[in-house]
């Protein structure tokens, strides 16, 4: 790692797993004196027209995006009120991964932490991976922290 980091990004879907690397993210900002970055990701709704879901409506990219701000609003206070060099948060529409790295280089961080499940086989082929997308196109140090689920 290098000597310096000013700024750790820490990509989260609310889930209790991606809050799994908050710890590590936030011990790294107090030992580098980082401002910590925390992004949410919305995906597209149009991946799912193709689905048979009857007469269910589906939210538009801006229903989606203002539930995503007040839910990373609640995130923010939450957890990251005690970022011991400060915090920011953005919500943006996109593919995840490309959106992580789009922000990473966005905003110059110096590392991206994050969690994975550690799927292997036919569970990784059906679900992809998101960390793994970033490690393969990220500019800086990515650290993956394995899920204990």
């Amino acid at each position: 790692m290098q000597d310096k980091i000013d700024t750790i990004l820490m990509p989260t879907d609310f889930s209790d797993l991606s809050v799994a690397a908050l710890p590590l993210a936030m011990d790294l900002a107090e030992k580098y004196s980082a401002e910590l970055h925390c992004l949410y990701v919305v995906e597209e709704p149009q991946i799912y027209s193709s689905l048979e879901m009857g007469s269910v409506a589906i939210p538009t990219s801006g229903e989606l995006m203002e539930s995503a701000k007040t839910r990373m609003e609640r995130f923010g206070q939450e957890y990251l009120a005690n970022a011991p060099h400060g915090f920011t948060t953005k919500v943006v529409v996109g593919h995840a991964a490309s959106e992580v790295v789009n922000y990473a280089n966005e905003v110059g961080a110096d590392l991206i932490v994050m969690t994975t499940h550690g799927y292997s086989g036919v569970k990784h082929m059906m679900l992809g991976s998101t960390t793994e997308d970033v490690l393969r196109h990220a500019d800086c140090p990515v650290l993956s922290v394995r899920s204990k689920e």
